[in-house]
């Protein structure tokens, strides 16, 4: 019985310092945009950005699996998410290539950290308070669904397309390929994930 009251405050502990860790994520976000603007703005959000999304995504799919069985989690958003997060992490993660830098000076970059952090400090911290039985679906949950969530999608479906069309050190044949690869499934995936949320 302690066993389980452990697991369950430490997946407690879990939402709440992700949904935190997000919010200082737009905090910073906040302070460095109108102090060093877009072009200095990666070297100093973008290594949180990357570490925050990596982490935060591979403990959720461990939750996940541990919670609802590997079938039912991998067949769940969630698991799509923190897919979609992890293989974003690895398409942008060169903070060290000043060539793809550029990709991160876009506007996208700091819509995409923008939704993003708004998006999952809401999601893990209604995680946090879960209860069964039906969802309500509150101004806060309507403003995260048809504004949040559509813009996060496409300023990261610019972020991917940018950075097919701007080459770095970084990029190979085979990355090429399953890059395009995720651009062309990009909004069947999406739009199918969408109107489940929208039905649910």
């Amino acid at each position: 019985m302690s066993g389980i009251r452990l697991v369950h405050k430490l997946y407690q502990y879990y939402q709440l310092a992700t949904s935190f860790l997000y919010a200082a994520l737009l905090t910073r976000w906040l302070i460095l945009m109108p102090l060093v603007g877009s072009r200095f703005l990666p070297g100093g959000i973008h290594e949180f950005l990357i570490y925050l999304m990596l982490c935060s995504s591979i403990v959720e799919t461990l939750w996940l699996l541990k919670f609802h069985g590997v079938k039912n989690g991998i067949l769940s958003r969630t698991f799509l998410k923190d897919l979609n997060c992890i293989y974003l992490v690895m398409v942008i993660h060169f903070h060290d290539d000043y060539e793809h830098a550029l990709i991160l000076k876009n506007s996208s970059y700091s819509s995409f950290i923008i939704c993003l952090s708004l998006s999952q400090a809401y999601c893990h911290w209604c995680k946090l308070f879960k209860r069964k039985g039906a969802r309500e679906r509150t101004l806060i949950w309507k403003a995260n669904t048809f504004i949040t969530l559509p813009i996060l999608y496409l300023s990261e479906f610019a972020l991917l397309l940018l950075n097919i069309q701007v080459k770095n050190y970084h990029s190979t044949p085979t990355l090429d390929i399953i890059n395009r690869v995720v651009l062309l499934a990009y909004f069947p995936i999406l739009l199918t994930a969408y109107k489940k949320l929208l039905t649910k």
